[in-house]
């Protein structure tokens, strides 16, 4: 069975076709979207994940003993006389070849292959600490781009406003209801406004440049979307001081307080001195017995007062160094989260006062103004006025709303582990 289209209905189908493409929705990236790609492709955990790897690895090596000697050679080889360079005409000449090992305490090898697992424990705690850097970083340049691209759009929207009213009041001028300085001023206004905007592509640019380090350059070029509820954070702000012992800096911290101490712990093992066997066999001329030796070595540490004990208190020292560290780092943290916690909770304050009170009243004198203008009772330059105040109290209110988003993002990242926002 044959179908045919007529003509009309064909060149529609082919219509509806050619713009199906266009219809589709573009791609856009959200404020998880960009953290997961971030994550994604960091080489920076790559880096980590190698490091913990490598700290593992090597704690296998740690706790094996060495490998014995093998040790081979000729003795007591006549230099001069007639037997020179005789290897089986004098008793005393003989082809050695010998074995040693050195047996170290099991403890040691216990310790030192600690140590490594110590080491690993500090890798991830450093994979921790860059996973919460790339997380806050990555969501502060989407929320500086967010913001910036919602500035942009407010200011073209005035700008198409301020291009309307110019039309407005042209024809108002020409008949003769407005005068020439009313359509001057209009002009001005929307130099301003494209030279604002042109400031504003800028810094947009910048902003997504800084976006395209964590996410790609395509992903960055994106309409931006879906920003986060920043307005509450996981942080108990009651009692920080319990809950930032988690932060990254702190966790890396105590394991670096554990590494120091298995150094003290395997110093004070190292005042056992380890001790080393050795098997023998030699080889004479025939006329001559062979011979085997057999032999143990021991370190004599006969000054361990200043070297074994000296190395010791070393590392004790150190274990001191690195708790107090940590307690400082504490108090930082926690003195550094206040400030943050006032400013994000002073700026979610103030936005309430612009979303409710501010915003509304300037938006009210702005109708008011262009109403008043259009009954023939007020002048353009007051609704310019009254629009240009608009747009500043807008600008303001969106500025604000990135700078609280933004102390949010140092909020909720610091523990990225616990954060509800995280990835």
């Amino acid at each position: 069975m044959n179908f045919r289209i007529s003509r009309p209905l064909g060149r529609v189908v082919l219509a509806l076709v050619a713009l199906a493409p266009a219809a589709l929705p573009a791609a856009s990236l959200s404020f998880l979207e960009a953290q997961q790609a971030a994550l994604g492709q960091s080489r920076q955990l790559v880096a980590q994940d190698a490091a913990i790897a490598s700290a593992r690895e090597m704690a296998v090596a740690a706790g094996e003993r060495p490998d014995p000697m093998l040790s081979i050679g000729i003795e007591n080889l006549p230099v001069n006389g007639s037997d020179r360079f005789s290897m089986t005409r004098d008793f005393m000449t003989m082809r050695k070849i010998g074995l040693a090992q050195e047996f170290t305490r099991s403890d040691k090898l216990d310790l030192r292959r600690e140590r490594q697992q110590r080491e690993a424990e500090v890798a991830d705690a450093g994979k921790g600490l860059v996973r919460s850097e790339i997380l806050r970083s990555s969501g502060k340049a989407w929320l500086t781009s967010y913001y910036l691209q919602e500035r942009r759009a407010l200011l073209q929207e005035q700008l198409q406003q301020a291009r309307q009213q110019l039309v407005a009041s042209e024809a108002s001028y020409r008949g003769g209801r407005a005068s020439q300085a009313d359509t001057i001023n209009t002009r001005g206004e929307i130099l301003l406004l494209e030279d604002q905007l042109q400031d504003m592509d800028r810094q947009l640019s910048q902003a997504r440049s800084a976006l395209a380090r964590w996410v790609g350059d395509d992903q960055s070029r994106q309409p931006l979307i879906g920003k986060p509820d920043f307005d509450r954070t996981h942080l108990d702000v009651g009692d920080l001081e319990s809950h930032l012992a988690r932060h990254p800096d702190l966790i890396m911290q105590e394991r670096r307080i554990a590494l120091a101490d298995t150094d003290a712990r395997l110093a004070d093992a190292n005042k056992q001195a380890d001790w080393t066997a050795e098997l023998s066999y030699a080889q004479r001329g025939s006329a001559f017995s062979d011979m085997v030796s057999v032999g143990v070595s021991l370190p004599l540490q006969w000054d361990q007062a200043r070297r074994q004990n000296r190395e010791l208190a070393a590392r004790q020292a150190q274990v001191e160094q690195a708790r107090a560290e940590r307690d400082d780092m504490l108090r930082a943290h926690v003195a550094e989260v206040r400030a943050l916690v006032d400013d994000w909770q002073s700026g979610l304050n103030r936005l309430q006062r612009y979303r409710k009170q501010i915003l509304p009243l300037s938006q009210s004198r702005t109708q008011a103004a262009l109403a008043s203008w259009r009954g023939g009772r007020g002048t353009l330059s007051e609704v310019l006025a009254a629009r240009r105040t608009l747009l500043d109290t807008q600008l303001q209110a969106l500025q604000l709303e990135m700078q609280t988003a933004l102390t949010w993002a140092d909020l909720e990242f610091l523990l990225p582990d616990e954060s509800r926002s995280a990835p």
